[in-house]
């Protein structure tokens, strides 16, 4: 589960692209909060702080700090410049931390099979589409395949999870396997519908949230 943070931010009147711009040039990102049946916030976060929390902490949730009072919310999209540098805008959603949330993990593979039998590894999945509490979301289903052997893949039925944490993908899909040279691999289960990504959604260049705000 990743790190629990607390970013403070300010409420946001301006509009329009020099009002955002400005924004940025002063080391703030233009965001919105929504959900909850709760009248839509636009606030500006800092870059810097908001940044380390996504890329270097892998933060999901987190609290927002708005004149004292804090919200937790889920970082649901965020929108780069066409270089993915910087952060144009995001989208944060309300949500409690023991709200249930569908989102897609990495699938990380740990250790080396002691014996391969003349097999290679092939990895049909690697990511996991979950369920879980939003403030038990995994940075990652971690495999130890010290033990995989030929002929004995490992499926999504076997994982150890953590608590909470249940798996989309059918019981019966491969996660990892070892495979003989020349033979076709096992086709990756289908994508779950209405399942955020582990990282929120990347948007290069193109008009999004930001821009039908300000319109």
């Amino acid at each position: 589960m990743s790190e629990s943070i607390t970013l403070k931010v300010q409420p946001r009147t301006g509009r329009g692209s020099r009002a955002t711009a400005k924004l940025r040039k002063e080391g703030l990102v233009p965001a919105i909060v929504y959900g909850h049946k709760k009248e839509n916030a636009t606030i500006a976060v800092s870059a810097e702080e908001l940044d380390r929390a996504i890329r270097v902490l892998h933060v999901r949730m987190l609290a927002l700090d708005l004149n004292g009072t804090a919200e937790t919310v889920l970082i649901r999209e965020v929108q780069w410049d066409p270089f993915g540098k910087q952060m144009m805008h995001v989208d944060f959603e309300r949500k409690s931390a023991s709200e249930k949330v569908k989102v897609t993990v990495p699938v990380e593979l740990r250790n080396a099979p002691k014996v391969t039998g003349g097999g290679v590894l092939d990895q049909p999945l690697h990511t996991l589409h979950i369920e879980c509490p939003l403030g038990s979301i995994p940075e990652a289903i971690r495999i130890d395949i010290t033990n995989l052997t030929l002929g004995h893949p490992i499926h999504v039925k076997e994982l150890t999870l953590p608590e909470g944490v249940r798996v989309l993908e059918s019981a019966e899909a491969v996660v990892v396997q070892l495979k003989l040279p020349g033979v076709e691999a096992v086709v990756a289960a289908p994508v779950v519908p209405g399942v955020t990504g582990v990282e929120p959604e990347v948007i290069k260049g193109g008009k999004k949230v930001e821009e039908a705000e300000e319109e």
